[in-house]
Protein backbone atom coordinates (compact mmCIF):
# COMPACT_ATOMS: atom_id res chain seq x y z
CA UNK A 1 0.00 0.00 0.00
CA UNK A 2 1.21 3.55 -0.51
CA UNK A 3 0.24 5.51 2.34
CA UNK A 4 -0.08 8.80 0.51
CA UNK A 5 -2.29 7.89 -3.02
CA UNK A 6 -4.14 5.46 -0.93
CA UNK A 7 -5.57 7.01 2.26
CA UNK A 8 -8.50 9.22 0.97
CA UNK A 9 -9.49 6.09 -0.96
CA UNK A 10 -9.76 4.16 2.06
CA UNK A 11 -11.67 6.58 4.13
CA UNK A 12 -14.47 6.55 1.24
CA UNK A 13 -14.66 2.41 1.17
CA UNK A 14 -14.91 2.54 5.14
CA UNK A 15 -17.31 5.39 5.48
CA UNK A 16 -20.59 3.21 4.78
CA UNK A 17 -19.40 0.47 6.82
CA UNK A 18 -18.47 3.00 9.84
CA UNK A 19 -21.76 3.94 10.12
CA UNK A 20 -22.95 0.18 10.96
CA UNK A 21 -22.68 0.42 14.20
CA UNK A 22 -24.64 -2.34 15.56
CA UNK A 23 -21.85 -4.46 13.64
CA UNK A 24 -24.62 -6.20 11.95
CA UNK A 25 -23.60 -7.88 8.19
CA UNK A 26 -25.28 -5.70 5.55
CA UNK A 27 -25.44 -6.41 1.94
CA UNK A 28 -25.95 -3.08 -0.24
CA UNK A 29 -27.11 -4.46 -3.69
CA UNK A 30 -26.98 -1.72 -6.73
CA UNK A 31 -28.02 -2.19 -10.03
CA UNK A 32 -26.64 0.75 -11.88
CA UNK A 33 -27.80 2.09 -15.60
CA UNK A 34 -26.35 5.17 -17.11
CA UNK A 35 -28.11 6.84 -20.09
CA UNK A 36 -27.99 9.27 -22.30
CA UNK A 37 -30.92 11.27 -24.13
CA UNK A 38 -30.51 12.26 -27.98
CA UNK A 39 -34.28 12.90 -28.33
CA UNK A 40 -37.88 13.34 -27.26
CA UNK A 41 -37.96 9.39 -27.28
CA UNK A 42 -34.74 8.60 -27.86
CA UNK A 43 -32.06 7.67 -25.70
CA UNK A 44 -28.25 5.58 -25.36
CA UNK A 45 -27.09 2.86 -22.94
CA UNK A 46 -23.68 3.87 -21.81
CA UNK A 47 -23.08 0.66 -19.65
CA UNK A 48 -23.51 0.09 -16.33
CA UNK A 49 -22.94 -2.90 -13.56
CA UNK A 50 -24.32 -5.12 -10.62
CA UNK A 51 -22.71 -4.31 -7.56
CA UNK A 52 -22.33 -5.95 -4.24
CA UNK A 53 -20.90 -5.04 -1.09
CA UNK A 54 -21.27 -7.33 2.07
CA UNK A 55 -20.06 -5.80 5.44
CA UNK A 56 -19.57 -7.33 8.83
CA UNK A 57 -17.88 -5.09 11.14
CA UNK A 58 -15.74 -1.52 11.05
CA UNK A 59 -12.85 -0.01 11.07
CA UNK A 60 -12.53 3.82 10.62
CA UNK A 61 -9.10 5.40 10.50
CA UNK A 62 -7.90 8.95 10.36
CA UNK A 63 -6.32 10.22 7.17
CA UNK A 64 -2.84 10.39 8.53
CA UNK A 65 0.51 8.72 8.79
CA UNK A 66 2.31 7.25 11.63
CA UNK A 67 6.34 8.25 11.63
CA UNK A 68 7.36 5.18 12.13
CA UNK A 69 5.29 3.48 10.25
CA UNK A 70 7.77 0.91 8.04
CA UNK A 71 6.41 1.38 5.15
CA UNK A 72 6.30 5.13 5.18
CA UNK A 73 10.08 5.85 3.51
CA UNK A 74 9.73 9.39 1.95
CA UNK A 75 7.73 12.85 2.34
CA UNK A 76 4.05 12.54 1.99
CA UNK A 77 0.84 15.52 2.01
CA UNK A 78 -0.73 13.52 4.83
CA UNK A 79 -0.20 14.74 8.15
CA UNK A 80 0.86 12.45 11.06
CA UNK A 81 -1.90 11.26 13.44
CA UNK A 82 -1.91 13.64 16.17
CA UNK A 83 -3.89 11.00 18.11
CA UNK A 84 -1.13 8.76 18.37
CA UNK A 85 -1.37 5.26 15.85
CA UNK A 86 -3.68 2.74 17.47
CA UNK A 87 -3.82 0.06 15.20
CA UNK A 88 -1.69 -2.56 13.58
CA UNK A 89 -3.20 -4.41 10.29
CA UNK A 90 -1.96 -8.20 10.90
CA UNK A 91 -3.71 -9.54 8.30
CA UNK A 92 -5.16 -8.58 4.83
CA UNK A 93 -5.51 -6.22 2.07
CA UNK A 94 -7.46 -3.06 3.11
CA UNK A 95 -7.27 -0.82 0.05
CA UNK A 96 -8.12 -4.36 -2.14
CA UNK A 97 -5.00 -3.80 -4.81
CA UNK A 98 -3.90 -7.06 -4.31
CA UNK A 99 -1.06 -6.56 -2.07
CA UNK A 100 -1.20 -7.57 1.57
CA UNK A 101 -1.23 -4.88 4.01
CA UNK A 102 0.21 -6.69 6.83
CA UNK A 103 2.22 -4.26 9.30
CA UNK A 104 0.38 -1.11 8.29
CA UNK A 105 0.27 1.53 11.26
CA UNK A 106 -2.78 3.64 11.33
CA UNK A 107 -4.88 5.69 13.83
CA UNK A 108 -8.11 4.62 14.46
CA UNK A 109 -11.63 4.80 16.58
CA UNK A 110 -12.39 1.47 18.50
CA UNK A 111 -13.12 -1.12 15.26
CA UNK A 112 -16.58 -2.80 15.53
CA UNK A 113 -15.98 -6.45 15.03
CA UNK A 114 -17.66 -9.09 12.10
CA UNK A 115 -20.31 -10.92 14.10
CA UNK A 116 -21.29 -13.04 11.30
CA UNK A 117 -20.04 -13.36 8.19
CA UNK A 118 -16.18 -15.04 8.11
CA UNK A 119 -13.17 -13.19 6.33
CA UNK A 120 -10.83 -14.19 3.44
CA UNK A 121 -13.93 -16.65 2.28
CA UNK A 122 -15.07 -15.37 -0.82
CA UNK A 123 -14.97 -18.33 -2.86
CA UNK A 124 -17.52 -19.88 -0.48
CA UNK A 125 -20.30 -16.83 -1.40
CA UNK A 126 -23.29 -17.76 -3.35
CA UNK A 127 -26.29 -16.32 -4.96
CA UNK A 128 -28.80 -19.26 -3.90
CA UNK A 129 -31.68 -18.16 -4.95
CA UNK A 130 -33.43 -15.24 -6.91
CA UNK A 131 -36.07 -14.31 -9.49
CA UNK A 132 -36.65 -15.85 -13.22
CA UNK A 133 -33.73 -14.12 -15.16
CA UNK A 134 -31.05 -14.71 -17.53
CA UNK A 135 -28.82 -14.48 -14.74
CA UNK A 136 -25.92 -18.04 -14.65
CA UNK A 137 -27.31 -20.15 -12.42
CA UNK A 138 -25.49 -21.42 -9.93
CA UNK A 139 -23.79 -18.07 -9.14
CA UNK A 140 -20.82 -18.72 -6.72
CA UNK A 141 -18.01 -16.34 -6.08
CA UNK A 142 -17.89 -14.22 -9.07
CA UNK A 143 -15.34 -11.07 -9.21
CA UNK A 144 -15.15 -10.72 -5.32
CA UNK A 145 -12.03 -8.62 -4.39
CA UNK A 146 -11.67 -9.47 -0.49
CA UNK A 147 -10.76 -6.35 1.64
CA UNK A 148 -10.77 -8.03 4.78
CA UNK A 149 -8.85 -7.41 7.22
CA UNK A 150 -7.52 -8.38 11.11
CA UNK A 151 -6.44 -5.30 12.69
CA UNK A 152 -4.11 -5.16 16.26
CA UNK A 153 -5.64 -2.39 18.76
CA UNK A 154 -4.84 -0.80 21.40
CA UNK A 155 -1.15 -0.09 20.21
CA UNK A 156 -1.23 2.78 22.39
CA UNK A 157 -3.09 2.56 26.02
CA UNK A 158 -2.58 -1.30 26.01
CA UNK A 159 0.14 -2.40 23.42
CA UNK A 160 0.62 -5.92 24.98
CA UNK A 161 -3.02 -6.93 25.64
CA UNK A 162 -4.19 -5.82 22.54
CA UNK A 163 -7.18 -7.53 20.62
CA UNK A 164 -7.11 -8.23 17.12
CA UNK A 165 -10.58 -7.33 15.26
CA UNK A 166 -11.44 -9.37 12.20
CA UNK A 167 -13.55 -6.91 9.90
CA UNK A 168 -15.53 -8.50 6.71
CA UNK A 169 -16.03 -6.88 3.51
CA UNK A 170 -16.46 -8.23 0.10
CA UNK A 171 -16.95 -6.55 -2.87
CA UNK A 172 -18.29 -8.02 -6.57
CA UNK A 173 -19.05 -6.01 -9.82
CA UNK A 174 -20.46 -7.80 -12.86
CA UNK A 175 -19.73 -4.63 -15.25
CA UNK A 176 -22.62 -4.25 -18.81
CA UNK A 177 -21.32 -2.76 -21.99
CA UNK A 178 -22.53 0.16 -23.70
CA UNK A 179 -25.40 0.00 -26.79
CA UNK A 180 -27.81 -2.34 -27.26
CA UNK A 181 -27.05 -5.58 -26.42
CA UNK A 182 -25.45 -4.29 -23.21
CA UNK A 183 -28.30 -2.75 -22.50
CA UNK A 184 -30.85 -5.94 -23.32
CA UNK A 185 -28.19 -8.53 -21.25
CA UNK A 186 -28.52 -6.24 -18.11
CA UNK A 187 -32.33 -6.40 -18.24
CA UNK A 188 -32.42 -9.32 -18.91
CA UNK A 189 -29.82 -10.27 -16.03
CA UNK A 190 -30.96 -7.93 -13.31
CA UNK A 191 -34.72 -8.01 -12.67
CA UNK A 192 -36.79 -6.83 -9.78
CA UNK A 193 -37.19 -9.45 -7.30
CA UNK A 194 -35.61 -10.89 -3.67
CA UNK A 195 -32.13 -12.35 -4.26
CA UNK A 196 -30.65 -14.97 -1.69
CA UNK A 197 -27.33 -14.44 -1.13
CA UNK A 198 -25.25 -17.38 1.79
CA UNK A 199 -22.01 -16.41 3.02
CA UNK A 200 -19.54 -18.68 5.13
CA UNK A 201 -20.97 -18.16 8.68
CA UNK A 202 -17.96 -16.53 11.54
CA UNK A 203 -15.38 -19.55 12.31
CA UNK A 204 -16.87 -21.44 9.15
CA UNK A 205 -14.59 -23.12 6.49
CA UNK A 206 -14.52 -25.15 3.25
CA UNK A 207 -14.17 -28.13 5.30
CA UNK A 208 -16.77 -27.10 8.14
CA UNK A 209 -19.03 -24.85 5.94
CA UNK A 210 -22.03 -22.83 7.38
CA UNK A 211 -23.92 -20.34 5.86
CA UNK A 212 -25.47 -16.80 6.74
CA UNK A 213 -28.40 -15.94 4.29
CA UNK A 214 -29.10 -12.36 2.95
CA UNK A 215 -31.99 -11.55 1.30
CA UNK A 216 -32.14 -8.61 -0.99
CA UNK A 217 -35.03 -7.47 -2.21
CA UNK A 218 -35.09 -5.31 -5.66
CA UNK A 219 -37.69 -3.14 -6.68
CA UNK A 220 -38.72 -1.50 -9.82
CA UNK A 221 -36.45 1.10 -11.09
CA UNK A 222 -37.00 4.22 -13.40
CA UNK A 223 -35.74 3.19 -16.78
CA UNK A 224 -35.30 5.61 -19.91
CA UNK A 225 -37.20 6.12 -22.92
CA UNK A 226 -38.49 3.33 -24.69
CA UNK A 227 -38.72 1.52 -21.66
CA UNK A 228 -37.56 -2.58 -21.36
CA UNK A 229 -40.03 -3.29 -23.54
CA UNK A 230 -38.19 -1.41 -26.41
CA UNK A 231 -41.63 0.60 -27.63
CA UNK A 232 -41.38 4.21 -28.41
CA UNK A 233 -43.87 6.75 -26.87
CA UNK A 234 -46.58 6.24 -30.05
CA UNK A 235 -46.61 2.30 -29.92
CA UNK A 236 -49.40 2.28 -27.07
CA UNK A 237 -47.62 -1.34 -25.85
CA UNK A 238 -46.29 0.08 -22.77
CA UNK A 239 -46.82 2.06 -19.96
CA UNK A 240 -43.95 5.20 -20.54
CA UNK A 241 -45.70 6.79 -17.36
CA UNK A 242 -42.52 5.24 -15.46
CA UNK A 243 -39.85 5.76 -17.94
CA UNK A 244 -37.79 8.60 -18.20
CA UNK A 245 -38.60 11.45 -20.80
CA UNK A 246 -37.50 14.84 -21.62
CA UNK A 247 -40.56 17.05 -22.31
CA UNK A 248 -38.81 19.84 -24.15
CA UNK A 249 -39.40 17.81 -27.39
CA UNK A 250 -39.49 21.33 -29.81
CA UNK A 251 -35.51 21.93 -28.04
CA UNK A 252 -34.24 19.31 -29.77
CA UNK A 253 -31.47 20.04 -32.70
CA UNK A 254 -29.37 16.54 -33.99
CA UNK A 255 -29.08 14.88 -30.91
CA UNK A 256 -28.45 18.07 -28.79
CA UNK A 257 -30.73 20.84 -26.66
CA UNK A 258 -30.54 24.43 -27.43
CA UNK A 259 -31.21 27.48 -25.35
CA UNK A 260 -30.88 30.93 -24.79
CA UNK A 261 -29.25 30.98 -21.41
CA UNK A 262 -29.98 34.88 -20.98
CA UNK A 263 -33.96 33.67 -21.11
CA UNK A 264 -35.07 31.75 -18.14
CA UNK A 265 -35.09 28.25 -19.54
CA UNK A 266 -36.37 24.99 -17.73
CA UNK A 267 -35.99 21.00 -18.15
CA UNK A 268 -38.76 19.11 -17.90
CA UNK A 269 -39.56 15.00 -17.92
CA UNK A 270 -41.57 12.38 -16.65
CA UNK A 271 -41.08 8.96 -15.50
CA UNK A 272 -40.81 10.31 -11.57
CA UNK A 273 -43.77 9.39 -9.85
CA UNK A 274 -44.91 6.98 -6.30
CA UNK A 275 -44.30 3.77 -8.24
CA UNK A 276 -40.81 4.52 -9.11
CA UNK A 277 -39.58 7.22 -5.94
CA UNK A 278 -40.17 5.29 -2.94
CA UNK A 279 -39.03 6.54 0.65
CA UNK A 280 -35.16 6.83 1.15
CA UNK A 281 -35.20 7.77 -2.95
CA UNK A 282 -32.58 10.76 -3.84
CA UNK A 283 -32.79 12.84 -7.12
CA UNK A 284 -29.49 15.07 -7.51
CA UNK A 285 -29.18 17.70 -10.69
CA UNK A 286 -26.29 19.66 -12.12
CA UNK A 287 -24.59 20.74 -15.23
CA UNK A 288 -21.23 19.76 -16.22
CA UNK A 289 -18.38 20.03 -18.54
CA UNK A 290 -18.60 17.63 -21.62
CA UNK A 291 -15.35 16.71 -21.50
CA UNK A 292 -13.75 16.93 -18.17
CA UNK A 293 -17.25 16.00 -16.15
CA UNK A 294 -16.13 18.97 -13.90
CA UNK A 295 -19.69 20.65 -12.37
CA UNK A 296 -20.37 24.35 -13.33
CA UNK A 297 -23.46 24.21 -12.03
CA UNK A 298 -24.76 24.26 -9.06
CA UNK A 299 -21.53 27.00 -8.22
CA UNK A 300 -21.81 26.09 -4.63
CA UNK A 301 -17.98 24.82 -3.80
CA UNK A 302 -17.45 21.30 -2.01
CA UNK A 303 -15.04 21.47 0.89
CA UNK A 304 -13.33 18.22 -0.85
CA UNK A 305 -9.97 19.31 -2.78
CA UNK A 306 -9.96 18.11 -6.11
CA UNK A 307 -13.96 18.37 -6.42
CA UNK A 308 -14.73 21.75 -6.15
CA UNK A 309 -18.79 21.72 -6.36
CA UNK A 310 -21.59 19.20 -5.65
CA UNK A 311 -24.61 18.19 -7.54
CA UNK A 312 -27.42 19.77 -6.12
CA UNK A 313 -30.44 17.73 -4.04
CA UNK A 314 -33.72 18.37 -5.72
CA UNK A 315 -35.91 15.23 -5.18
CA UNK A 316 -36.25 13.00 -1.70
CA UNK A 317 -39.01 12.38 0.81
CA UNK A 318 -38.74 15.91 2.05
CA UNK A 319 -38.51 17.75 -0.93
CA UNK A 320 -41.35 16.11 -3.19
CA UNK A 321 -41.12 14.12 -6.58
CA UNK A 322 -39.27 17.13 -8.88
CA UNK A 323 -40.79 16.86 -12.70
CA UNK A 324 -38.25 19.73 -13.94
CA UNK A 325 -35.75 22.03 -13.23
CA UNK A 326 -35.81 25.48 -13.77
CA UNK A 327 -32.36 27.51 -14.67
CA UNK A 328 -32.88 31.73 -14.19
CA UNK A 329 -30.73 33.59 -16.88
CA UNK A 330 -27.51 34.70 -16.76
CA UNK A 331 -25.90 31.69 -15.45
CA UNK A 332 -23.89 31.18 -18.59
CA UNK A 333 -23.38 33.14 -22.06
CA UNK A 334 -23.98 32.02 -24.98
CA UNK A 335 -21.85 29.60 -27.82
CA UNK A 336 -21.03 27.19 -24.87
CA UNK A 337 -21.72 23.56 -24.71
CA UNK A 338 -22.23 21.46 -21.81
CA UNK A 339 -23.78 18.23 -20.43
CA UNK A 340 -26.93 17.65 -17.96
CA UNK A 341 -27.33 14.86 -15.18
CA UNK A 342 -30.10 13.82 -13.35
CA UNK A 343 -28.27 11.05 -10.91
CA UNK A 344 -30.98 9.18 -9.01
CA UNK A 345 -30.37 7.24 -6.11
CA UNK A 346 -32.30 4.61 -4.16
CA UNK A 347 -31.81 3.56 -0.43
CA UNK A 348 -34.35 0.82 0.46
CA UNK A 349 -33.70 -1.66 3.17
CA UNK A 350 -35.38 -4.58 4.22
CA UNK A 351 -33.25 -6.64 6.45
CA UNK A 352 -30.31 -7.52 6.32
CA UNK A 353 -29.88 -5.81 2.77
CA UNK A 354 -30.12 -2.40 1.11
CA UNK A 355 -30.63 -1.29 -2.62
CA UNK A 356 -29.09 1.44 -3.61
CA UNK A 357 -29.69 1.05 -7.31
CA UNK A 358 -28.71 4.12 -9.15
CA UNK A 359 -29.88 5.50 -12.78
CA UNK A 360 -28.06 8.83 -14.59
CA UNK A 361 -29.48 10.28 -17.42
CA UNK A 362 -27.89 12.73 -19.24
CA UNK A 363 -28.07 14.97 -22.33
CA UNK A 364 -25.86 17.85 -24.25
CA UNK A 365 -26.86 20.98 -24.15
CA UNK A 366 -25.38 23.93 -26.99
CA UNK A 367 -26.53 27.54 -25.30
CA UNK A 368 -27.03 29.41 -28.11
CA UNK A 369 -27.63 33.33 -29.21
CA UNK A 370 -30.88 34.24 -30.20
CA UNK A 371 -32.78 37.64 -31.18
CA UNK A 372 -34.79 37.24 -27.87
CA UNK A 373 -31.92 37.07 -25.97
CA UNK A 374 -29.42 39.56 -27.57
CA UNK A 375 -32.42 42.06 -27.29
CA UNK A 376 -32.78 41.79 -23.98
CA UNK A 377 -29.04 42.67 -22.75
CA UNK A 378 -28.60 44.80 -26.33
CA UNK A 379 -31.00 47.89 -26.57
CA UNK A 380 -31.71 50.71 -23.75
CA UNK A 381 -33.71 50.22 -20.75
CA UNK A 382 -37.63 51.35 -21.50
CA UNK A 383 -37.67 50.32 -25.24
CA UNK A 384 -41.04 49.85 -26.48
CA UNK A 385 -42.30 46.26 -27.80
CA UNK A 386 -42.64 47.99 -30.87
CA UNK A 387 -38.69 49.20 -31.58
CA UNK A 388 -38.08 45.29 -30.16
CA UNK A 389 -39.51 43.79 -32.81
CA UNK A 390 -37.30 41.87 -35.06
CA UNK A 391 -38.59 43.47 -38.30
CA UNK A 392 -38.58 47.05 -36.70
CA UNK A 393 -35.59 49.21 -37.33
CA UNK A 394 -34.27 50.41 -34.57
CA UNK A 395 -31.51 52.80 -35.86
CA UNK A 396 -33.08 54.14 -38.93
CA UNK A 397 -30.42 52.91 -41.33
CA UNK A 398 -32.84 50.57 -43.77
CA UNK A 399 -32.07 47.38 -42.24
CA UNK A 400 -34.35 45.21 -39.32
CA UNK A 401 -33.34 44.50 -36.41
CA UNK A 402 -33.35 41.05 -37.27
CA UNK A 403 -31.37 41.53 -40.42
CA UNK A 404 -28.23 43.12 -37.91
CA UNK A 405 -28.53 40.25 -35.42
CA UNK A 406 -27.37 38.24 -38.15
CA UNK A 407 -24.61 40.31 -39.98
CA UNK A 408 -24.04 40.91 -36.69
CA UNK A 409 -23.60 45.03 -37.41
CA UNK A 410 -24.11 47.32 -34.51
CA UNK A 411 -27.76 47.46 -33.90
CA UNK A 412 -28.08 50.57 -32.29
CA UNK A 413 -25.09 52.59 -34.80
CA UNK A 414 -27.14 53.85 -37.90
CA UNK A 415 -23.62 54.47 -39.70
CA UNK A 416 -23.40 50.46 -38.93
CA UNK A 417 -24.62 49.26 -42.13
CA UNK A 418 -24.63 45.45 -43.12
CA UNK A 419 -22.92 45.05 -46.70
CA UNK A 420 -23.78 41.52 -48.07
CA UNK A 421 -21.51 42.32 -51.50
CA UNK A 422 -21.37 40.16 -54.04
CA UNK A 423 -17.80 39.48 -56.46
CA UNK A 424 -16.82 38.26 -59.65
CA UNK A 425 -14.48 35.47 -60.08
CA UNK A 426 -11.23 37.12 -61.71
CA UNK A 427 -11.21 34.25 -64.37
CA UNK A 428 -14.52 32.86 -65.39
CA UNK A 429 -16.57 36.32 -64.34
CA UNK A 430 -18.98 33.96 -62.09
CA UNK A 431 -20.97 35.77 -59.20
CA UNK A 432 -19.94 34.93 -55.54
CA UNK A 433 -21.12 36.17 -52.23
CA UNK A 434 -20.02 34.88 -48.61
CA UNK A 435 -22.28 35.40 -45.99
CA UNK A 436 -20.43 34.70 -42.85
CA UNK A 437 -22.60 33.78 -40.08
CA UNK A 438 -23.21 34.92 -36.12
CA UNK A 439 -21.49 32.37 -34.12
CA UNK A 440 -23.03 30.57 -31.69
CA UNK A 441 -27.19 30.63 -33.44
CA UNK A 442 -27.39 27.23 -33.43
CA UNK A 443 -30.60 26.03 -35.90
CA UNK A 444 -32.83 29.00 -34.74
CA UNK A 445 -31.98 31.25 -37.29
CA UNK A 446 -32.04 30.04 -40.76
CA UNK A 447 -29.73 31.85 -43.68
CA UNK A 448 -31.01 31.63 -47.04
CA UNK A 449 -29.61 33.79 -50.04
CA UNK A 450 -31.92 34.74 -52.81
CA UNK A 451 -31.78 35.59 -56.45
CA UNK A 452 -33.33 37.35 -59.24
CA UNK A 453 -33.54 37.69 -63.02
CA UNK A 454 -35.90 41.11 -62.83
CA UNK A 455 -35.46 42.53 -59.00
CA UNK A 456 -39.07 41.89 -58.73
CA UNK A 457 -38.99 37.93 -58.20
CA UNK A 458 -36.95 36.20 -55.76
CA UNK A 459 -36.36 32.55 -55.29
CA UNK A 460 -34.10 30.84 -52.93
CA UNK A 461 -30.96 29.45 -53.74
CA UNK A 462 -31.38 25.42 -53.00
CA UNK A 463 -28.79 22.39 -54.11
CA UNK A 464 -29.68 21.36 -57.02
CA UNK A 465 -30.75 25.20 -58.19
CA UNK A 466 -30.34 25.30 -61.98
CA UNK A 467 -28.76 28.72 -61.87
CA UNK A 468 -26.66 29.02 -58.25
CA UNK A 469 -24.32 26.72 -56.06
CA UNK A 470 -24.11 26.41 -52.83
CA UNK A 471 -20.38 25.88 -52.06
CA UNK A 472 -20.40 26.07 -47.94
CA UNK A 473 -23.19 26.14 -45.77
CA UNK A 474 -21.88 25.53 -42.29
CA UNK A 475 -21.86 27.12 -38.36
CA UNK A 476 -19.46 29.71 -39.84
CA UNK A 477 -20.20 30.65 -43.31
CA UNK A 478 -22.99 30.60 -45.94
CA UNK A 479 -21.25 30.76 -49.82
CA UNK A 480 -22.78 30.52 -53.48
CA UNK A 481 -21.62 30.67 -56.83
CA UNK A 482 -23.34 31.63 -59.74
CA UNK A 483 -23.08 28.28 -62.32
CA UNK A 484 -23.28 30.75 -65.77
CA UNK A 485 -21.11 34.10 -66.31
CA UNK A 486 -22.48 37.68 -64.80
CA UNK A 487 -23.29 38.67 -67.73
CA UNK A 488 -25.78 35.65 -68.64
CA UNK A 489 -26.47 35.16 -64.67
CA UNK A 490 -27.09 38.25 -63.01
CA UNK A 491 -25.39 39.07 -59.24
CA UNK A 492 -28.58 40.24 -58.08
CA UNK A 493 -28.75 38.52 -54.76
CA UNK A 494 -30.34 39.39 -51.39
CA UNK A 495 -30.45 37.68 -47.78
CA UNK A 496 -33.01 36.61 -45.59
CA UNK A 497 -33.18 35.29 -41.90
CA UNK A 498 -35.62 33.44 -40.24
CA UNK A 499 -35.98 32.32 -36.93
CA UNK A 500 -36.94 29.28 -36.13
Amino acid sequence: MNIARSTAALVGAFSLSASLAHGQATLFFEDAKNFKMTGPNESEYLGGSWSLRLTDGSIAFLPCWANFSPIFTGPSTIPPCQSGTTGLITQGDLDGDGVRDVGFYLSTTQPIPARQVEPFQTGLVELSAGPPSSLPRPLGGFNWIDTSVVAFYDLVNDPINGVGYEVTTYDSTRPYDAGALGLEKHRDEIVPGIYTFSFPVLGSDEVDRRNFYVNSTHREMVEAVAGPGGRDVESGGIDVGNDFRLTNDDRWHDGVMEFDPRILFDFSWVGFNAQTFVAGDRMFFSVRERDSDRIRFPPIPDPVPGNPHFPQLIGSSTLGIPSGYELGPDFFEPNLQYRVEIEFRRNLPSGNSVDVSSRIFQWDIDLIDTYEGFKRVSFPVGTSELLLDPGADYDGDGYTNLEEFGFQTEILDPASVPNPTPFLDAFTSQCILDVPKRPGVGSRLTYQVQYSIDLETWTTIEQGDPNWFIVFDNEELLSVLSRRPATINPCFLRVQFEQN
